[in-house]
Order: structure tokens, then C-alpha cells, then sequence
């Protein structure tokens, strides 16, 4: 081989290096700009508003009325399961959607869910966290058995 070829592989070769990192620059920046545009609170405003979804289930004839309270920054909605006028989805089991209109709730921040049954004034609370998610928080509670459960995000508390 000749030693001018040679010594010309040998070179630096700048200009090679910088478009190659310039390129990896270009292609994570364009693989990750998804992530400027990501909301990471329900600002409370038109369709994104914090809405926790509450099925009380396992309801029977015995069953009393019930106090469903959900909080979250310091504010509170409170609902009344009617066991004269459960107005349910089946004979068993009713949903609850509570809502908290103008009320920014950043991803993670904390809420809970209490029931009270007004024949033993019995508290029963779970606390959750916001989930990522762009959806509502479900809660599952088993009015039989007095235990709560939490969907998606949250957690048993």
C-alpha cells in the first residue's frame, strides 16, 4: 500500500465525527418531542377536569344508605347511595362519577375515598394518587365486605 494513503486513513476525520453526533442529536431530539407537549396536570378546565369514578358494589336488600366522600386538595364532593332509590345500573352494584371542576390536580397528587354506612357510622378510606393518565380514577368499594379497592394508579391506604 502507499504510505500517503496510508497516513490519510490515519487522519482525523472531523467532519465525519461531528455529523455523525450531530445526527444522533437530530434523532433523539425528534424520538422524544412528544414530550414537550405532554400535560402533567388536569387543569380543571373544558374536557380535562379530575374525576374520580366510585362503584359501590355487592349491594342487597339489607343494605343501608351510604355516604361516599372523595377528596382531593382540600376540597370535598360528597355523594348518597339511597337504599329506597339506589338508581344503579343493576340491581347490585351503582356508580358514582365526582368531578372537581376547576381544580388543577398534578400527576400524583393524593386523594381519597371514604364510605359511610349510616347503620354502623363505620369509616372506611382508601387514598390514591393521580395517575399519568389522561382518564378518571375508578374505585371499586365492596359494601359487603366494608374492603375498598383502587384501579390503575393508586394504592391501598
Amino acid at each position: 500500500m502507499n504510505v500517503v494513503a496510508i497516513s490519510t486513513l490515519m487522519v482525523p476525520n472531523y467532519l465525519m465525527k461531528s455529523l455523525i453526533i450531530s445526527g444522533l442529536i437530530v434523532a433523539i431530539v425528534l424520538a422524544n418531542v412528544n414530550l414537550l407537549f405532554k400535560v402533567s396536570a388536569e387543569t380543571g378546565q373544558g374536557k380535562d377536569v379530575f374525576k374520580v369514578i366510585v362503584t359501590l358494589f355487592d349491594i342487597t336488600n339489607s343494605t343501608k344508605d351510604i355516604v361516599t366522600l372523595v377528596n382531593v386538595n382540600d376540597q370535598t364532593k360528597i355523594k348518597l347511595f339511597n337504599a329506597e332509590n339506589p338508581g344503579g345500573q343493576s340491581p347490585d352494584k351503582v356508580s358514582y362519577a365526582l368531578t372537581f371542576p376547576n381544580l388543577t390536580v398534578n400527576d400524583g397528587d393524593p386523594y381519597t375515598v371514604c364510605t359511610v354506612k349510616v347503620d354502623t357510622f363505620k369509616l372506611d378510606c382508601i387514598k390514591g394518587k393521580n395517575s399519568p393518565l389522561n382518564r378518571p380514577e375508578f374505585v371499586d368499594i365492596d359494601t359487603a365486605k366494608g374492603s375498598s379497592e383502587v384501579k390503575g394508579e393508586a394504592s391501598k391506604g
